[in-house]
């Protein structure tokens, strides 16, 4: 089962599924508005095209997992803002251990993020320097194993699929990488 958390317009749950048809891909976002288009579209394709291994689900990072405890193989946050932005990068402590709780032993959660001084966060003013430690240190607090932590490459941003990925200009993203120890 793989996670999209943060899923925005769903688009890239869609284009996973439809990529991954033995995979189970949910979408979710505390905006349910923002996702509405893309969970019709995959229920009303017809015959190959309709994409029956998807959900759209509406809840916050922090009240998460419910069904969801330890159930999935891999969580992807791409390019978030806001709580969640703070959550994967361990300042907020409710969103980071909602985050941990629905991936499943040995899963991965796999983040791409941007975070530039004008971001104004308190203790980590961009994602070079001190930053992988206090990464690698909040994560392990829930369980997690930082595996990699590396600027992204344009093939990682188009993989994305996320329109704010397009938007980035000169800003650098990020990507890392996180397994969940056994």
């Amino acid at each position: 089962m793989i996670v999209d958390l943060g899923t925005g317009d769903g688009r890239a749950v869609l284009a996973r599924a439809a990529a991954e048809p033995c995979a189970f891909v949910i979408g979710i976002d505390a905006n349910a508005a923002a996702m509405a288009e893309s969970s019709r579209r995959a229920a009303r394709g017809r015959g190959a095209r309709r994409l029956t291994n998807t959900w759209f689900g509406v809840e916050s990072a922090e009240a998460l997992p419910g069904p969801l405890a330890d159930v999935a193989s891999t969580v992807t946050v791409v390019m978030p803002w806001g709580s969640l932005l703070r959550g994967v990068l361990g300042l907020e402590a409710a969103v980071l251990v909602g985050i941990a709780s629905i991936v499943a032993p040995a899963g991965r959660v796999e983040i791409l993020a941007s975070v530039t001084p004008k971001d104004a966060f308190v203790g980590l003013a961009s994602l070079d320097g001190d930053a992988e430690a206090v990464i690698a240190g909040a994560w392990a607090v829930v369980g997690f194993e930082l595996v990699s932590m590396r600027p992204a490459t344009a093939g990682d941003l188009q993989a994305a699929r996320s329109s704010w990925a397009r938007r980035l200009g000169d800003r650098t993203a990020w990507r890392i990488e996180l397994v969940r120890r056994r």
